[in-house]
């Protein structure tokens, strides 16, 4: 009986127009969840698929030696996709002309994933290619046929072997994954190199397994292989720091814009559900009159709310995939194709979105309507007892943190967004009480404009009121403010660690005999010399006399493997003390400076004892310094730091980045052909992929500004809306007294004003705060602060709530006062 009532209510009040605003209300609030979520789900599966592209495959394998093909046995089994490159510099012929290659052989299953451009012979475009070379042919980078002064069609001699140059690569996506030969790029089939003497003793062979499939079964791989001591599993935040570092920034960024739209949704419908309720003070005295329960008018109003949700989430589902495939048809051009499909989980968080904001915002306003006296029908003020402020708070915090994380799936950003929003809330919320007392006694004698003091009667009234107008309106600049904040500084920060002049060369293997003539060659270039680190090949045999071997963390991706270590005397300028001190690492003896992540992970701390293994020589460090590196700088980065005289006594050679502008193009084939033992990497074609992301990712953001806009504007709606009845009161009872509409229009405008300048400077000094702690808190950029905006953010935040405000509320001075008290 008490669903069939509460449907036939919500029918009569749709028809009404009660129910309009908070069901509009609850379906923007699905739409701008759901959206969000499909949409940042979609643009992060891309993103992460478009940074494996740069490592060819989801997880690879990487070895200096064979791999056993039981390996790609298991694989199979496993489900997963395999295939196989082997890569290492050497000298390719062509006629009287030769020069260092970057040779690259793959087998049949090659690529994986990512693009592999080729332009044929007789093609006009490069096209995607789903396999390698045929036996007998190459492909080559053109940089290549420049170096060797030939054209396509040619045939070039690689390790004694004549190949026909059948393609010219133009995109080879996993060429990023990590430091290994580049350039120039030749291409041939795996099955040339078999049992090669380009592969025999003493060559830089680098062998590597690529797997793509689902994370279960490449976790399973990972499990059951075991590696030697030469061999190491890669994936994405292991081979590319630099890139997993923007990723996890973009990932924060999104579940940041989720949060804050979800924030505004929240509100409107609090605000909405605040109205509902009171204006069903009446409908709930009468039921109470005719014999109902306080059991069963509850129950009326809670089923009448959840059917409402019910369609609401519907309505809000279906415009959420509407909206989402529309903005992606307009958007074709700038976001990757094929985005992958959201997941059943997104869709279901997206939807309770609506659910979860009903019972935490809306409910606790309508439980008090059970409780209202029946002798409201005979007493128009009697009012129920509201809850208690702490456990609406309590309820409407707790959902939405709920919500939040299990959208944003970071418990992390969640709770620190939770716990230092609510802390700047609480201080808003004491200084504008504060703030409206001290200003009614300061004003209370004082001769004012006329149109000045209606508005401030008005808003000195009720304090509770106008503080809750006041905190919404806030609360909405305040998110706009920080989303449009982090957008330009996040993007900004991106830009500044991949400046136009950001190094696009590295030079790797340079002998201590060539570093003085390679430093000329590159000055006589015009090319601005960087520092010439040197470069140890070494592995971490021990921890304070212990074996890595009878450690926990001999398993720890980091370590086992070599790494490139190298000293400087200097701190390099990507790099930053956070604990110890680099002067006694840069003066020794034997002292290290590690990499701060690095040594949390594996627990080390100063004065540690690191023995390490080069060369067949092992030497100890101390730890004297522990130092935070800048992964998104495109310069070397090295683990470990070793003092002087702990790299004087090690075989070493040396390595370098600069920046080489397109237009010096020659400047790379006369190094390349004056210093055929150094391996020059180009990670020019790595910047292109860097950038195309973080375009791919501003066009994200501004999307999700788009969804935060329409949060926005709801909650002003929801508060504009709410105050309306109450203003058409006041100026029926002003324009009775006497008052002409004029008067009334000009305290309006000076009302909203006062509104839009107060709510501004709340805002401002909440965005403040909350943007403090998390650009240093989570988001580790610096912090500026909002500057200029403190100066034209109250002025424009006053015109753009009085002009909607006024238009908004026009009739309440042009209803006649009788039709106004008639109707109270």
């Amino acid at each position: 009986m008490s669903v069939r009532l509460a449907l036939r209510l919500m029918l009569r009040e749709l028809r009404s127009g009660e129910l309009t605003l908070i069901f509009l209300a609850l379906v923007l609030a699905v739409t701008v969840s759901t959206g969000i979520a499909l949409f940042s789900q979609r643009l992060d599966l891309a993103m992460q698929a478009s940074a494996n592209d740069l490592l060819g495959a989801d997880m690879r394998v990487r070895s200096t030696t064979a791999m056993p093909e039981e390996w790609q046995t298991d694989a199979a089994e496993l489900g997963l996709d395999s295939a196989r490159t082997l890569t290492f510099p050497s000298v390719v012929v062509a006629g009287e002309q030769m020069t260092l290659a970057a040779v690259k052989a793959v087998d049949n299953g090659y690529p994986l994933r990512g693009e592999l451009r080729v332009k044929g012979l007789d093609e006009r475009m490069a096209k995607i290619r789903t396999q390698g070379p045929r036996p007998g042919e190459a492909w080559v980078e053109a940089r290549l046929l420049s170096l060797l002064n030939i054209a396509p069609g040619a045939t070039v001699d690689l390790g004694g072997k004549a190949y026909q140059i059948t393609g010219t690569i133009e995109k080879e996506s996993d060429r990023g994954g990590g430091f290994y030969t580049l350039s120039p790029r030749i291409m041939v089939h795996w099955s040339e190199l078999e049992g090669s003497p380009l592969l025999g003793p003493g060559s830089r062979v680098r062998y590597r397994l690529l797997l793509t499939g689902s994370e279960s079964a490449l976790e399973a791989f990972a499990d059951n292989t075991t590696l030697d001591a030469n061999q190491s599993l890669e994936r994405l935040g292991d081979g590319n720091r630099q890139m997993a570092a923007s990723l996890d920034r973009a990932r924060r960024y999104l579940g940041l814009a989720a949060i804050l739209a979800v924030v505004l949704s929240c509100v409107a419908v609090a605000v909405s559900a605040r109205r509902y309720a009171e204006r069903h003070f009446d409908i709930s005295a009468l039921m109470r009159t005719f014999g109902l329960s306080r059991a069963s008018v509850l129950r009326i109003f809670l089923y009448q709310l959840l059917l409402l949700g019910v369609a609401a989430t519907v309505a809000g589902g279906v415009l959420a995939l509407a909206l989402q495939y529309g903005l992606l048809q307009i958007l074709a051009e700038l976001i990757p194709e094929g985005l992958p499909p959201a997941t059943p989980g997104a869709w279901l968080l997206g939807l309770s979105a609506g659910l979860l904001s009903l019972f935490g915002f809306g409910v606790p306003h309508l439980l008090p309507l059970s409780s209202i006296s029946p002798l409201r029908v005979l007493r128009r003020d009697l009012v129920p007892v509201p809850l208690r402020g702490w456990l609406i708070y309590a309820l409407a915090l707790g959902s939405l943190t709920l919500l939040l994380t299990l959208l944003t799936e970071d418990p992390l950003l969640s709770a620190g967004l939770m716990g230092g929003g609510a802390l700047t809330l609480l201080l808003l919320v004491v200084l504008l009480r504060a703030g409206l007392v001290l200003a009614t006694r300061l004003l209370r004698n004082r001769a004012l404009p006329l149109s000045l003091r209606f508005a401030w009667q008005h808003l000195s009234r009720n304090h509770t009121a106008t503080a809750g107008q006041l905190l919404a309106f806030a609360l909405t600049i305040m998110v706009m403010l920080i989303i449009g904040m982090l957008r330009t500084d996040l993007l900004a920060d991106w830009q500044r660690s991949m400046p136009d002049d950001a190094p696009n060369i590295f030079a790797l293997n340079i002998q201590s005999y060539e570093q003085e003539d390679f430093r000329r060659s590159i000055l006589n270039h015009s090319i601005e010399a960087q520092t010439l680190y040197p470069m140890i090949p070494m592995r971490l045999v021990k921890v304070n006399g212990t074996d890595v071997g009878e450690l926990e963390i001999r398993r720890d991706r980091s370590i086992d493997r070599d790494l490139i270590t190298s000293s400087a005397e200097n701190l390099p300028g990507n790099n930053d003390i956070v604990a110890g001190d680099w002067a006694v690492t840069a003066a020794g003896p034997g002292q290290v400076s590690v990499e701060h992540e690095l040594a949390e992970r594996l627990g080390f701390s100063l004065g540690d004892v690191l023995t390490f293994r080069a060369g067949g020589i092992d030497v100890d460090a101390e730890i004297s310094s522990l130092r935070k590196l800048d992964w998104t700088a495109m310069t070397p980065n090295f683990y470990m730091m070793l003092s002087p005289d702990l790299t004087a006594q090690l075989p070493m050679s040396y390595m370098t980045s600069f920046h080489l502008p397109v237009e010096q193009e020659g400047a790379l084939v006369s190094l390349i052909r004056t210093y055929p033992g150094i391996t020059f990497i180009d990670t020019r074609a790595i910047l292109s992929q860097v950038q195309s992301m973080l375009q791919r990712l501003t066009t994200a953001v501004e999307l999700i500004l788009v969804f935060v806009l329409i949060g926005a504007l709801l909650v002003m709606l929801s508060v504009l809306l709410t105050s309306t009845r109450e203003r058409l009161m006041q100026g029926a009872v002003l324009r009775t007294l006497g008052a002409a509409r004029m008067q009334l229009q000009k305290a309006q405008w000076v009302e909203f004003s006062m509104l839009g300048v107060l709510s501004a400077l709340l805002a401002l000094l909440g965005a403040e705060l909350v943007s403090a702690g998390l650009y240093i808190g989570l988001l580790d950029i610096p912090y500026s602060g909002l500057g200029w905006v403190w100066l034209w953010l109250p002025p424009a935040t006053a015109l753009g709530l009085a002009i909607p405000g006024t238009l908004m509320l026009r009739r309440v001075s042009r209803v006649p006062p009788l039709t106004v008290l008639r109707e109270a």
